[in-house]
């Protein structure tokens, strides 16, 4: 009888643990689409009122879910705790900053539990969160075409809706993104269905042209350096000379369309219009005027405009600046060289992993050019990856732990509890 009863409850966990993770990637699912498809309230207010609330609920109800000795995990949490605190420590800005630093820090870590329990159902439903990244990347980059009219195309540069309305945030959301889904579609040489394989294309195809006519260079770049290794990787896993020809005609496509709206060498033109949108000012106003402390930074509550850089170098040069423009040195500012190395473990860990683990060298190099899209989109923009809900939790967090956590299942050694494995793949 006692038996019984102990089975009886176990199946009642195993069917709970079960709903919960239906419902987290319900709602997942949902704030994704609503990230790229409505302004920033909507999203944000869905993720604190929902997101936020059914993880605090499963980190309670179902504490074996989280595993709280993932390294992973654990330096993010450091990391956000470090943040935090040293801001009151350095620094002469206003109290207010230092409280908004302590806020982000508390949303950045209970947003990263989330991310967690979140991405290892991603992982163990792959054909499933496959089709809703794929769709995600291209609903949120037509709606960005489709809002915008043909004469926009040649003297604006082109922008999404929410999380992807600033050009390049939003094209470099939609690469990562379509990434993913393309990864998690066509991994270990799964040759996924007809109906997958079309939304595979027609994502690609419109996410290229988003990304073009954003006109941000950065992501532009990332973009065509994972679309020449995707095809490298996919003319060793299926035929070459097919694979060839399709990245070809696809091309084709792609610049005569582009060709067509604005002309190639009027997007040159402008392309190179705008030089280096100051980044080389920027980026060396951080290095010739470092953080109050080597160590410390100056503290992720003061604003970047009260700092030496921007007071000392940047507005004597007429420019006005709220960021520096590259996440290495941002956190260098804003944190210290001890932050730079925290950061800097967040990316060594997943890249280890990947390096150690059992998956085919095919897939290796894939997972690797996923992390390789963190760097490259990250170089000219972005500034932390701590902070409230933002574009960076999508365009970095996602592409850092979903490498991670690939990897680590992968290697079997990952402790994602009942709640990763109810349910079965889907």
């Amino acid at each position: 009888m006692r038996e019984l009863t102990f089975r009886n409850r176990n199946l009642s966990s195993d069917v709970q643990a079960g709903a919960l993770r239906d419902w987290l990637d319900l709602l997942f699912a949902s704030w994704l689409f609503l990230a790229v498809l409505t302004p920033e309230d909507v999203y944000r207010t869905f993720f604190h009122a929902l997101i936020y609330s059914l993880s605090c609920y499963v980190l309670v109800r179902e504490r074996s879910v989280l595993d709280w000795k993932d390294p992973f995990l654990r330096a993010f949490l450091v990391f956000c705790g470090y943040m935090a605190a040293t801001t009151w420590l350095v620094g002469d800005g206003p109290v207010e900053g230092d409280f908004q630093a302590l806020r982000w820090g508390f949303e950045a870590a209970l947003g990263m539990l989330a991310f967690w329990l979140w991405m290892s159902t991603v992982t163990a439903r792959e054909a499933l969160w496959g089709r809703v990244f794929l769709a995600t990347a291209l609903f949120g980059s037509l709606a960005g075409l489709l809002l915008s009219s043909t004469d926009q195309f040649a003297g604006t540069r082109l922008a999404g809706v929410g999380a992807m309305g600033h050009p390049i945030q939003g094209a470099s959301i939609a690469i990562v993104l379509m990434a993913v889904g393309l990864f998690l579609t066509f991994q270990n040489g799964r040759k996924g269905s007809v109906p997958d394989t079309l939304l595979a294309l027609a994502t690609i195809v419109i996410v290229c042209h988003f990304v073009i006519l954003s006109k941000s260079r950065a992501p532009a770049i990332a973009l065509l350096i994972y679309l020449i290794l995707l095809t490298i990787l996919c003319c060793f896993r299926y035929r070459a000379i097919l694979v060839g020809s399709l990245f070809f005609a696809v091309t084709a496509i792609i610049l005569g369309v582009i060709h067509w709206f604005v002309g190639l060498s009027v997007l040159f033109d402008q392309l190179l219009a705008r030089g280096a949108s100051y980044r080389v000012d920027i980026w060396w106003s951080v290095l010739a005027y470092p953080p109050e402390s080597l160590l410390l930074g100056n503290g992720a509550g003061l604003d970047f405009k009260f700092t030496e850089a921007s007071r000392l170098y940047l507005e004597p040069k007429g420019l006005v600046i709220f960021h520096p423009h590259n996440i290495w040195l941002g956190a260098f500012s804003e944190t210290g060289l001890i932050g730079v190395v925290m950061q800097a473990g967040l990316v060594i860990l997943p890249m280890w992993s990947t390096l150690r683990g059992p998956l085919a060298v095919i897939s290796k190099l894939h997972l690797l050019g996923i992390l390789g899209l963190f760097l490259m989109l990250t170089f000219t923009d972005e500034h932390t990856l701590l902070m409230s809900l933002h574009p960076i939790w999508i365009l970095g967090w996602i592409p850092l732990l979903f490498v991670w956590t690939v990897s680590r299942r992968q290697r079997g050694d990952a402790s994602f509890g009942d709640f990763a494995s109810a349910g079965g793949e889907r």
